[in-house]
């Protein structure tokens, strides 16, 4: 059976480095591998600790957009943006 897609808006497919920011003083790097209105798809070494919240950067730190994880595997996270 085909998986059913949920989104509400299109996913752009791209291959663009970013930064995870943890709290007030840890960065991560991660790739982000697709891109809605509404969220993305990152995929970083390990998920493991990474917290529910977090912020994530594709300008090195100018502007950063709050997330929520709304899934996870060892290496991908899927994150939904939002508002502060």
């Amino acid at each position: 059976m085909p998986v059913q897609e949920r989104r509400k808006s299109t996913r752009s497919r791209v291959l663009k480095g970013a930064k995870i920011i943890l709290g007030t003083s840890s960065v991560m790097d991660c790739v982000v591998r697709n891109v809605t209105n509404s969220g993305a798809r990152v995929q970083i070494a390990n998920t493991v600790e990474l917290p529910d919240d977090l912020g994530l950067t594709f300008d090195g730190g100018y502007s950063i957009r709050q997330c929520r994880v709304v899934w996870r595997t060892m290496t991908e996270t899927g994150v939904k943006f939002v508002r502060p």
